[in-house]
């Protein structure tokens, strides 16, 4: 059997299961079929299937030296090639026929756990393991050793002397429920969301680039850097922006866009490390700019037990902010540097061309949200509509083989995405089961200082450590089970604690030594790592102080329903980043001194603490400091000081 065989041989098999799937989701979103223990048995069998057909199919497209298609690069040829092979057909006959096991014995699983009979108990073992292995071809070591050693701490946890970390002696089989035999728990835990809220947006999602939003978004930048001084960021802030914010994904995010991005602001005077800088923080704003979040708001309404809907719209105002400081610094930067504008050609046909079909089909989708309808329904007509108003799209129309292409590609993400889903349930699981994060909150507050700002940076320390590495709802749910109860406790509301913690998750992708987002940008700009990490600090410096304001100004998190309290909250956080970013990069309206832009620096740390409640007279301090450093460069603009001084 030749490769291109064996290809073809996992392609059609992982098409046939990722349409039957679709249709058998399509079903239940317009609630045909019943949401049980079934029905999601049926869900983790179909994506179990499709990652392990997946499994094979790229390594056939390694030795065949097929382009990954999300990097457009060729696959590396990595070591142990037969090995992996032969790992990914025994992971896929595993999963194959362990979930087929708990499928049809569903209803028995559910009612007489957790007395479970030996035959069960096998399969549980193959379940557990098969996801496993399968996590770790998809997901990496570093996620398949947390999932394991939190299953290992549930079988073990009572070995251990220290009072914090203790727990109960379990039996075997009350633990297999608890991990997922029982249907109802476990891999089960965020299996549901992964079924019912995101599977048809994220094919949506992919349907929407296989249109041509992702030129078009990039058109609209141009559009913008036309008119701004450094403007070919304006495709990176703006195109990566809304991309992000449909995709969801930093590092897949500054892949796709960053391989246009980057090389344009390297042409029109960007430094490399600053150019991959600007496209890692842009594509990270989309896992805090609804609607998708990462995928974490749909997991953080489940944990408040709130609609979708309501937990994306609190999330409205503090995104639009984190861009509009990655705005401010690019700009700060800019007119230091002297870059000028964007003169690339525009293709305004291309924008008015596909503008309605990402317009109404968006639409579309929010207000079925709006609507409280199911973000399974509102992702599906979305799709819908997408499909049919591409075909008036003239010569911008797709082709039905990029069409094919996308929804290829759809299912390839929803696929990847549902197992991370699958595979992390065992981690909250056993964080609660074992009551680990209640123990952890009362540690923090028992040994940590009374004060809650000092709280609250400690939370924001033990935030991006935990965060390092993981795939965004990863970090955040095990950030989100250690730290929340820590933070109610110490009076933070539970929407604003639970996104505190999320934001610095989502943070952790941009703060070294691992910074995913930022190494894969470096790659592209072809610049230093640690280079690249510095210039993406700065620029995140002006959205840092965004979760502590939202806690002290809980405003800020209510939209839709806005009064006018929000005014002097944003008015603070928009002179706080602008005092960040003129510290940080050293003009205003001329290029400042060392001096200068240490003053502005502390008058940007003034307004951070009168930001938090820690005195009114820092926030006039801010205010003095910053106005005197802005007269003074007006006066001395035609004057200012040497380029050795600045």
């Amino acid at each position: 059997m030749t490769w291109k065989t064996l290809r073809r041989a996992s392609d059609i098999p992982f098409l046939i299961v990722g349409t039957s799937l679709t249709a058998y989701i399509g079903f239940a979103a317009f609630g045909f079929i019943r949401n049980s223990s079934e029905h999601y048995s049926n869900f983790i069998l179909g994506i179990v299937l499709m990652t392990g057909f997946l499994a094979i199919r790229n390594l056939c497209d390694e030795r065949l030296g097929i382009p990954d298609p999300e990097t457009g690069r060729q696959r590396p040829r990595k070591p142990l090639f037969w090995p992996r092979l032969v790992f990914a057909f025994v992971a896929l006959a595993m999963s194959s026929v362990a979930m087929t096991y708990v499928r049809y014995n569903a209803v028995h699983l559910e009612t007489t756990q957790p007395f479970f009979g030996r035959t069960d108990m096998i399969f549980g073992w193959l379940m557990t393991i098969s996801i496993l292995m399968l996590t770790l071809i998809h997901w990496g070591w570093l996620l398949t050793s947390v999932v394991s050693i939190a299953i290992a701490y549930f079988f073990f946890g009572h070995m251990i002397q220290n009072p914090l970390f203790i727990t109960p002696k379990y039996s075997a089989e009350f633990i297999m429920n608890y991990i997922g035999l029982g249907t109802n728990q476990g891999f089960y835990y965020l299996a549901q969301v992964a079924a019912d809220s995101i599977y048809f947006l994220i094919i949506y999602a992919a349907i929407l680039l296989g249109v041509g939003m992702l030129d078009m978004v990039l058109e609209l930048g141009k559009a913008t850097g036309r008119k701004v001084p450094g403007g070919a960021a304006g495709p990176a802030l703006i195109g990566s922006g809304i991309v992000s914010s449909i995709m969801g994904q930093a590092v897949s995010n500054v892949v796709l866009t960053g391989r246009l991005t980057v090389p344009m602001m390297v042409r029109y005077g960007y430094r490399r490390p600053m150019a991959g800088a600007i496209e890692a923080t842009a594509s990270t704003a989309g896992q805090i700019m609804p609607p998708i979040l990462g995928l974490a708001a749909f997991i953080i309404a489940g944990f408040l037990n709130r609609p979708y809907i309501d937990v994306a719209l609190s999330a409205m105002l503090p995104g639009l902010l984190y861009l509009v400081g990655v705005g401010i610094a690019i700009f700060v930067y800019a007119k230091r540097n002297e870059l000028p504008r964007l003169t690339a050609k525009l293709d305004a046909g291309m924008i008015w061309r596909l503008l309605p079909t990402f317009v109404l089909s968006f639409g579309v989708v929010l207000w079925l949200l709006l609507g409280y309808r199911s973000p399974a329904i509102a992702g599906l007509w979305g799709i819908v509509v997408a499909l049919g108003l591409c075909v008036f799209q003239g010569k911008y129309r797709p082709s039905l083989r990029k069409l094919y292409g996308a929804v290829s590609e759809g299912f390839l993400l929803v696929a990847i995405l549902s197992l991370l889903l699958i595979a992390i349930g065992p981690l909250g699981q056993v964080m609660l089961t074992t009551n680990l994060s209640g123990r952890l909150g009362s540690v923090l507050v028992e040994y940590l200082p009374d004060n809650q700002l000092l709280l609250l940076l400690g939370a924001m320390v033990v935030s991006l450590i935990l965060g390092m590495g993981l795939p965004t709802p990863v970090a955040y749910i095990i950030v989100a089970l250690a730290l929340v109860p820590f933070m109610q406790q110490i009076g933070v509301p539970a929407l604003q604690a639970h996104f505190f913690v999320f934001y610095f998750a989502v943070f952790s992708t941009l703060s070294p030594p691992v910074a995913v987002s930022v190494l894969a940008a470096a790659k592209l700009a072809n610049s230093s790592f640690l280079q690249t990490a510095g210039e993406s600090l700065k620029i995140a410096m002006t959205t840092f102080i965004i979760p502590f304001a939202f806690v002290y100004s809980p405003e800020l998190m209510a939209f839709p329903n806005l009064t006018w309290h929000v005014v002097p909250a944003l008015f603070q956080v928009l002179l706080i980043q602008w005092s960040v970013s003129v510290a940080a990069y050293g003009h205003v309206f001329r290029n400042l001194a060392r001096w200068e832009r240490g003053a502005m620096g502390i008058a940007a740390l003034c307004g951070f603490l009168g930001m938090t409640d820690q005195g009114d007279w820092f926030l006039a301090s801010q205010l003095v400091l910053a106005t005197a450093i802005v007269v003074i460069a007006f006066a001395t603009r035609e004057s200012g000081p040497s380029e050795l001084q600045s």
